[in-house]
């Protein structure tokens, strides 16, 4: 496990006491207070560094900072190891790119990166119920958190946080997108000087589908994230349906969670097990190091059109590999 903050830890936990096939036997991060903490919890060694650990371990989980991705996706390419990278695979479409050109190198794919909406029994019955209500017309996406847990950017907010619906949308509709464009308006008290949020994410697919993002990373009440399909024939609105409707004391509703572990915390589990079996048989699951580098792509048109408006959406061929 390289990186201990909050997704690591979770993700070590996961593997260590819920996820069959595996042991975490090493953890590096560049705390090493808190490494040696999750360490002595999970019985596990510290590595001095990320090439220790990559050296020493059958396979590796990435969840160190964004920056941080690609160089250590590549070392973890160049030694062979099935890898788990977090999302973003890069902040930047020239940091994704050599990425993916270390696996076209290696000639077989060892990356499968850190998507989980795609294991989300949500977002799988969505994707399973689409056939039935016709052609989808629009997806209206809503990605709200309490905070900017790393201070918020409007960049951070495309290239971090709605990266999830970047990639889950593609993944919903089987499409890919042709031109995006991002609305800002009055910002939220909470909003550094020249920084938006919430904004209005607009993009276009290649077959005319319009997919609506909200981003609001200062949001305050607390973590939610909804999606709805407006189709030819009808409508799915995947809500809330995860939680536990409370009614007491003359009221109606249910806790909103805080933080992200709160609503994904089955997706993570299922992704990470997915991984571990996968890795077994020598496959990898989930999204992969191409899907990583479309999103940041993206991502990247996202942010430029905050002062260019509409962008189009220019993606290399696939390569056969990621077929």
């Amino acid at each position: 496990m390289i990186g201990t903050g909050n997704i690591g830890t979770a993700h070590a936990r996961s593997l260590a006491r819920e996820i069959s096939g595996a042991e975490v036997s090493w953890v590096f991060d560049a705390d090493s207070a808190r490494a040696s903490a999750l360490a002595d919890e999970l019985g596990a060694h510290v590595a001095p560094s990320a090439e220790q650990l990559i050296a020493s371990s059958d396979a590796v989980v990435i969840a160190s900072p964004d920056a941080m991705h690609a160089e250590q996706a590549i070392l973890c390419l160049d030694a062979q190891r099935p890898t788990l990278c977090e999302k973003p695979l890069a902040p930047t479409v020239g940091e994704a790119q050599r990425v993916v050109d270390a696996e076209l190198d290696l000639g077989r794919r060892l990356l499968s990166l850190g998507f989980m909406r795609r294991f989300d029994p949500g977002y799988v019955d969505l994707k399973a119920a689409i056939p039935s209500v016709g052609t989808p017309l629009i997806v209206h996406n809503v990605h709200r958190n309490t905070f900017a847990p790393y201070g918020l950017t409007s960049a951070g907010t495309l290239t971090n946080s709605a990266i999830h619906e970047l990639d889950i949308n593609r993944w919903l509709l089987d499409d890919e997108y042709a031109s995006v464009q991002v609305i800002v308006g009055r910002p939220g008290p909470d909003t550094p000087e020249g920084e938006f949020d919430p904004m209005l994410v607009i993009l276009t697919t290649e077959r005319g589908t319009l997919v609506e993002i909200e981003a609001f990373v200062n949001a305050q009440y607390g973590y939610e994230v909804r999606c709805e399909v407006v189709a030819s024939g009808g409508t799915l609105d995947m809500g809330d349906g995860s939680f536990i409707t409370r009614r007491a004391d003359r009221a109606v509703g249910h806790d909103v969670p805080e933080l992200w572990l709160g609503r994904f915390g089955e997706a993570y589990r299922r992704e990470l097990q997915a991984w571990v079996d996968a890795t077994h048989r020598g496959k990898t699951s989930g999204a992969t190091a191409w899907d990583g580098l479309v999103a940041t792509i993206t991502a990247n048109a996202a942010v430029r059109s905050i002062t260019e408006g509409p962008q189009a959406i220019d993606v290399p061929a696939r390569p056969a590999l990621y077929a």
